[in-house]
């Protein structure tokens, strides 16, 4: 039976990947970084509009998952999208990895919100931003806010699994919206009994 968020989050991965590692790379690919500029112009909620990005977005989603015809996109082209337009603005002029494995988004906001903050408690405006996103009811309100957070994120080296994102942004659209908003809310108040302070680049297969 097809899984469609493990495909969504495989999708998001495998064009994530070759544009980190493009990146990254010394020299950088010059493929890389002409994508990775052209994303970050793109509408992150506008599927599609870009024909030059058409391969990165559309080019790993199994055929179930993509729209047919002139119909709106889907959820999954939506989620994808979203989610490497976002990785974009996060990698931009970084010399060391955004995309990490295994970060979620609460758990990235949580590291953004302490580094934000000039004591030991939260960055009031960090945890306020993140609620005003999770609130939104809107496609376009919450990813703009996303965009926001990320961009904040870019600013303090706070990596996030972006895998992961796209499934969520899939999620949210589709099956279950309060489950991955208390996914999100269980990450930004848990610290995980074997975390460290350096978390490992995702080199292999999505989970």
């Amino acid at each position: 039976m097809p899984e469609p968020w493990n495909d969504v989050t495989s999708a998001a991965v495998s064009s994530i990947n070759r544009l980190q590692h493009g990146y990254l790379a010394a020299p950088r690919d010059p493929w890389a970084v002409r994508s990775l500029a052209s994303l970050r112009r793109a509408d992150a909620t506008r599927p599609g509009a870009d024909p030059g990005l058409w391969d990165v977005i559309l080019g790993h989603l199994p055929d179930y998952l993509l729209g047919q015809g002139t119909a709106p996109a889907t959820p999954a082209e939506r989620a994808v999208h979203a989610a490497v337009v976002l990785y974009a603005v996060h990698q931009q002029s970084r010399s060391e990895p955004m995309h990490v494995r295994g970060i979620g988004l609460g758990q990235a906001v949580r590291t953004l919100s302490m580094r934000r903050s000039s004591s030991t408690e939260w960055d009031p405006g960090t945890i306020s931003r993140f609620q005003h996103m999770c609130r939104a009811q809107q496609w376009a309100i919450r990813v703009g806010n996303l965009r926001g957070l990320v961009t904040l994120m870019r600013s303090e080296a706070v990596p996030l699994d972006y895998g992961h994102l796209a499934a969520d942004l899939w999620r949210l659209q589709v099956s279950s919206p309060d489950q991955v908003l208390l996914e999100w809310g269980r990450q930004l108040h848990r610290i995980p009994a074997n975390q460290t302070t350096s978390a490992e680049t995702d080199q292999g297969e999505p989970r």
